[in-house]
């Protein structure tokens, strides 16, 4: 039920004594409140029919506002119907196309799994292309890179091959070694068990190589001398499969796992790109090893002693030998020869004769080894 104003009612406001009386300021104000507030009940209980506190809500206010113009030929310039229409306003303009801002728009983006991984692995090398001095410099390093990849990661994926590749290239660039890539493979092959890479001085080149995974290391050994960069390593110069931990491992910083090996690079600046500034000799030492395979495996047998004096120690490049055979030409590493750069002696009697020649100085190879030097059919 609606209320209602009842007029016949008295009521001191209304009463015609005191309405002949002269009314002041206080009186008219408090009757201007009393009929607001009056008006102001019959408008909520109409609208919603119950008797509610007033709460203001949100409210914009909208000003009009008069732009007035400062600089006439700006503002002409700035409402131009195009670039050619402004020009002739003010021939100073700067050429919009020089900002280039059509050719960033069209660039795709960047994969964010490949920022990720390039938050984890850290700053990849700067391409480098290894130009040997002659082309037999260039066939050593393909060479000796190819005979890497192959030892030390033939039965891993491209990527896994790649990886090894890399860590040698890193080296080459790196003061802290060789600055070649037979330098790099084959440093410290002279002695057995302390070569750099495991394979040139522990009697795994006696193994007979597969054409198929020589040829895919040997065409991963030429893309990165062409300056291929393998992101997935960064930096890296050590590596060492996931079945052991070596104890130089806390020193170093790990950057990834590509199939199984571990890769690390140096701390500090010395992993850095600008660390990796060391100029290509271009001149390749004949390939290793440098202590034959053959007597590799009679010192891991326990049945010969290690020479002394092949190659001078803390040498930054490997010399070649003397005495030793030429290094092999492309006609003779398609045919399977691998690298000749070991001192040649005959052997007084030796149990079989092999395709190899560096294998011809022991009788004493195990039966596995026998077909050392032929390729598999």
């Amino acid at each position: 039920m609606k209320p209602e104003l009842n007029l016949t009612a008295r009521s001191p406001w209304l009463d015609p004594a005191r309405d002949a009386a002269p009314r002041g300021p206080r009186r008219r104000w408090w009757i201007g409140l009393a009929f607001a507030s009056l008006l102001a009940c019959f408008a909520l209980v109409a609208t919603t029919g119950q008797l509610r506190a007033y709460v203001p809500g949100p409210y914009s206010v909208s000003v009009p506002l008069t732009f007035k113009v400062y600089d006439p030929t700006r503002w002409a310039i700035m409402n131009a119907g195009d670039y050619e229409d402004a020009l002739k306003l003010d021939p100073t303009l700067p050429d919009p196309g020089s900002v280039g801002w059509a050719d960033a728009t069209a660039t795709p983006g960047v994969d964010p799994a490949t920022l990720r991984q390039e938050a984890f692995v850290g700053p990849p090398a700067k391409p480098y292309v290894f130009r040997g001095v002659t082309a037999l410099d260039r066939e050593r390093a393909h060479y000796c890179l190819t005979s890497a990849i192959y030892y030390e990661a033939a039965s891993e994926s491209d990527d896994g091959m790649r990886g090894v590749a890399q860590v040698i290239v890193n080296r080459a660039r790196h003061p802290s070694f060789p600055n070649t890539i037979c330098g790099v493979v084959f440093q410290g092959s002279q002695r057995a068990g302390v070569c750099q890479f495991t394979f040139s001085c522990d009697g795994a080149m006696a193994r007979a190589p597969s054409r198929d995974n020589w040829l895919r290391a040997s065409r991963i050994a030429a893309a990165a001398l062409g300056g291929y960069v393998f992101p997935g390593v960064g930096l890296a110069t050590h590596y060492h499969t996931q079945a052991i931990w070596p104890r130089w491992g806390k020193s170093l910083v790990m950057t990834n796992i590509v199939g199984a090996h571990i890769f690390h690079r140096w701390r500090g600046r010395w992993g850095m790109p600008d660390a990796f500034r060391a100029p290509y000799l271009g001149r390749e030492p004949v390939p290793g090893p440098y202590l034959p395979v053959a007597q590799q495996l009679a010192i891991l047998k326990g049945q010969g002693a290690a020479p002394t004096g092949l190659l001078p120690e803390g040498s930054g490049t490997l010399a070649p030998l003397p005495n030793v055979a030429p290094a092999p030409t492309p006609q003779a590493m398609a045919q399977g020869e691998r690298a000749i750069g070991t001192p040649v002696a005959t052997p007084a009697a030796p149990a079989k004769t092999y395709a190899d020649p560096r294998l011809n100085q022991s009788g004493q190879v195990r039966e596995e080894y026998n077909k050392s030097g032929e390729w598999i059919r």
